[in-house]
């Protein structure tokens, strides 16, 4: 499972639980988890694994999204919201681990992220209509979560370079001139 932060909120949870008027015991036996358990989410000093998040939802009558708090909700949000791993997210989408990993790392699509063939239609279905209801989410609010993802990982690429620049001046100015070097060899 991966360790993503997701962005529960406890405070979403007690104003959920609040508004379906329900006892921790029932939240508890509906989640599939233990009264401590969701004594400890109400206050804050848990976060439900990812598998639970959708459950606990459920029992209070509220969707994962409405238990989180994020600006900007990434592909890897949306596989949360689901309650699946990203082996069981890769599997749902027919792609391989690894292929899904670098999709939900990057927001980068490669080829088995793209329009499928649908033999009953007789047309190619484009991503974000075949994706969008394997990740619960509509064609626009993938195609979001698909540019927050691109923007998150160009941010924290250009993050760690300045923090490399800094700490290390030679090794980046090598990785530079190796960049540069590979550039002028394909122009070629």
């Amino acid at each position: 499972m991966s360790e993503t932060s997701y962005g529960f909120d406890a405070a979403r949870l007690r104003a959920a639980r609040s508004a379906a008027g329900t006892s921790v015991a029932r939240i508890a036996k509906a989640a599939g988890v233990s009264e401590r358990a969701v004594s400890f989410y109400l206050a804050g000093t848990r976060a439900p694994r990812p598998a639970i998040l959708p459950r606990l939802a459920a029992a209070v009558h509220a969707t994962p999204a409405d238990l989180c708090a994020v600006e900007h909700e990434t592909l890897a949000h949306l596989r949360i919201y689901t309650g699946r791993t990203r082996a069981q997210m890769a599997r749902t989408l027919g792609m391989a681990e690894e292929t899904y990993r670098h999709l939900e790392t990057t927001g980068e699509r490669g080829r088995l992220a793209r329009s499928r063939y649908d033999d009953r239609e007789e047309r190619w279905i484009p991503w974000q209509e075949w994706a969008a209801p394997l990740f619960a989410a509509t064609a626009q609010r993938l195609d979001a979560a698909e540019q927050h993802t691109r923007e998150q990982h160009r941010a924290e690429r250009e993050r760690r370079w300045q923090h490399l620049q800094q700490t290390a001046p030679d090794f980046a100015a090598r990785i530079e001139e190796l960049g540069r070097i590979g550039r002028a060899l394909r122009e070629r």
